[in-house]
């Protein structure tokens, strides 16, 4: 014998709205959490950069980029400062400005 199925529906309005609440708070809270992740993953890809290019760099110090969305930075690591341009696929070119 076959079950009849039934469906839930809840009151209109309550979906949406409860929705909307978790839509808006994962957003802001991936937002948050991708920020913060980015400085940190910069951070250590700058440095593995500069490594990868034969130089000493322990950890970054101060880093500037040369506007928005550029892929070049200026980096200063405990050990001198560098020019840190990133390319497709992962590689680098690094040019110490010292």
């Amino acid at each position: 014998m076959a079950h009849p199925t039934t469906t839930y529906r809840p009151p209109d309005g309550l979906l949406s709205r409860a929705a909307v609440v978790v839509a808006a708070a994962t957003v802001i809270a991936f937002g948050w959490l991708a920020g913060a992740a980015a400085h940190d993953v910069a951070n250590g890809t700058l440095a593995a950069a500069i490594r990868a290019g034969g130089y000493p760099c322990a950890r970054v110090i101060e880093k500037e980029s040369s506007g928005e969305g550029s892929r070049v930075w200026r980096v200063r690591c405990n050990s001198g400062s560098f020019q840190v341009t990133l390319k497709d696929g992962g590689a680098a070119e690094v040019s110490p400005l010292d």
